[in-house]
């Protein structure tokens, strides 16, 4: 009997432990380490007088890695595009389109003349100049008036109007928080027609064979009128050049001294994109030897009823390519009009208004829809400028998780910048362990930075996670601050 039981004792002491729950003390080590550190970051000289929220997850474990102040508001920059490009893959479609028309407002005769206006109608499309390249296309300006020449028009006896009425007047949306933002390219015009990020490129060269200064425009066109008064200086003369687009015309008042073998490039936010975009369109037809006999001018919100917008008659249309492609300007190069314009489109489409106040209450409705809480965020733009944005470390870290278990993810991950790679990461978290491993979204502010987005890990762990730092004092003590946090769980976790 003794024997027996002995044996049974001895039977359940050696397989009992097979079916014992294992604990992994090194994983929970290796965690216990890096939450250590986290710490020690966070109360660094240069990074404890910041206010921190971080909220790092493991969606595939259902795990909360790291939390500090997960359900407080903070300014979140640029991560704000996160937010409504995820709207727009969701609502609009990775396979979204925008379609610019032309229209005609009279009919064509056997002779080739049109009587009456030809319209350039913009529905959102902020690419219809590749000003950055990234897509591969050639300009859809040029494109559309070849179509207008393959149709056998060879005079329009009206004008070159550009429609920009597919959104309603902006203002409201970023509003006086962005007045000294206006007249930089961060304040670009958010318009429904826009040519060249609503911006033209003015270059001024002093040649060593010249006396005066030539000046150049991009993208070439003569819409607008040149009052160059500046001169070349010697090789000791301190440069003074200013340019300047009054803001009651088209003209370009270069003035001051360049000196000689120089050269300047100033960006110039146009007053006017619409009404650029025709005369640039324009300038393509006569290109093309269609002579047109009226000019170049704009029609805006509310300056025509729909009903005599039914009468038009669609000659060709421009189809952009995919909405995922322009998605990557937003998230990569951090393209904060196309953001705005991205905004607006939502509104038109979904609430058929193209207004900032529409896109809000577009891409609230998805969140609601995706069971996002949204109590503690406030959401005022697309591009994160301004200072009426607040999201919490939770909200966006469930955000990412959403768009994890969705059919496009893959392609919305694409979307973002890639760390040592491209995109706004391209010179951050660049060493060999990981580059590569982080893509995530960049936000910069005035006492403001940012980074959300997700972590491959060296163990095959995917991560989703989201660092808001406010009151910064020290930005690039900050910023390296969080590319340690990133680095950790990349090579630890």
């Amino acid at each position: 009997m003794f024997l027996r039981k002995f044996i049974f004792v001895l039977i359940i002491l050696i397989v009992l432990p097979a079916f014992a729950p294992v604990v992994d003390l090194r994983a929970s080590d290796t965690l216990e380490t890096i939450q250590q550190k986290v710490t020690q970051y966070l109360n660094r000289a240069g990074a404890r007088s910041a206010g921190w929220g971080i909220r790092i997850t493991d969606p595939e474990d259902n795990k909360v890695l790291v939390e500090v102040n997960p359900d407080n508001a903070f300014l979140p920059a640029s991560v704000m595009k996160m937010v409504v490009t995820a709207a727009a893959v969701e609502k609009l479609g990775p396979d979204f389109r925008y379609r610019t028309g032309v229209y005609a407002n009279g009919t064509v005769d056997g002779n080739g003349v049109l009587g009456g206006d030809i319209i350039l109608v913009g529905r959102g499309d902020p690419n219809l100049v590749d000003s950055y390249g990234d897509l591969g296309q050639p300009s859809a300006l040029r494109n559309l008036a070849e179509k207008i020449k393959e149709t056998g028009i060879r005079e329009i006896t009206g004008d070159v109007v550009g429609d920009d009425s597919y959104f309603a007047p902006s203002g409201g949306g970023r509003g006086a928080v962005f007045a000294a933002e206006r007249g930089t390219l961060y304040g670009a015009p958010v318009t429904a027609l826009s040519i060249n990020n609503n911006v033209i490129n003015v270059t001024a060269r002093a040649p060593k064979s010249a006396e005066a200064v030539t000046v150049e425009i991009e993208p070439r066109t003569s819409h607008f009128r040149v009052r160059n008064l500046a001169v070349v200086g010697d090789g000791d003369a301190t440069q003074t050049l200013s340019i300047q687009l009054l803001r009651t015309s088209n003209t370009l008042v270069v003035s001051g001294t360049l000196p000689v073998s120089k050269s300047v490039t100033r960006t110039i936010v146009l007053n006017k994109p619409a009404e650029t975009a025709a005369a640039i369109f324009k300038e393509e037809l006569e290109r093309r030897g269609i002579k047109v006999k009226g000019k170049a001018r704009a029609i805006h919100y509310g300056g025509v009823q729909a009903e005599v917008k039914e009468s038009w008659i669609l000659l060709t249309e421009h189809k952009s390519l995919p909405l995922i492609r322009g998605l990557e300007i937003i998230n990569k190069r951090s393209q904060n009009l196309h953001a705005e314009m991205l905004l607006r489109t939502l509104g038109a489409e979904l609430h058929n208004f193209g207004s900032n106040e529409a896109g809000i209450a577009a891409v609230k409705a998805f969140l609601v829809k995706a069971g996002i809480d949204t109590e503690n965020i406030r959401l005022y733009d697309g591009c994160g400028l301004s200072r009426e944005n607040f999201l919490t470390p939770r909200f966006q870290t469930a955000l990412l998780e959403f768009l994890i278990r969705r059919p496009y993810f893959d392609l919305f991950l694409n979307t973002l910048a890639v760390s040592g790679t491209d995109g706004t990461l391209r010179s951050r978290l660049s060493s060999d362990s990981v580059k590569g491993s982080i893509h995530a979204k960049t936000g910069s502010l005035n006492g403001v930075v940012t980074l959300s987005g997700y972590i491959a890990t060296q163990s095959q762990k995917n991560l989703v996670f989201s660092i808001f730092a406010n009151r910064v004092a020290a930005t690039e003590t900050v910023r390296k601050t969080m590319d340690e946090i990133c680095s950790l769980f990349v090579t630890l976790y």
